[in-house]
């Protein structure tokens, strides 16, 4: 399995909105084909917002880079964020439910 762990600037007030942006850009990545899970996470104090989607195998991983891309700028444009940064994981251990 692969992951893909993104990190986001937005503005503390609009943490609401940025979770509905994130939302709807989800919703096209959940639809691919080897989609595991994905997560969003957020400090609505601060402004960071992180999200993480996890993948079946590298190939649906790869295959799904450039979506999930334009997905990322579109969400954290409509809320005047920033991605601060994208990172790549191999998955190793699953633990809990």
């Amino acid at each position: 399995m692969q992951a893909r762990v993104a990190r986001y600037e937005v503005p503390p007030e609009r943490c609401d909105e940025a979770v509905e942006a994130f939302l709807d850009s989800a919703r096209e990545i959940a639809g691919m084909n080897g989609f595991g899970q994905g997560f969003i996470f957020v400090d609505s104090e601060t402004g960071t917002a992180v999200s993480m989607t996890i993948w079946a195998d590298n190939a649906a991983f790869e295959a799904s880079a450039t979506k999930a891309a334009l997905s990322r700028r579109r969400a954290v444009d409509a809320v005047d964020g920033e991605v601060q940064w994208v990172q790549n994981f191999d998955v190793v251990r699953r633990f809990g439910d």
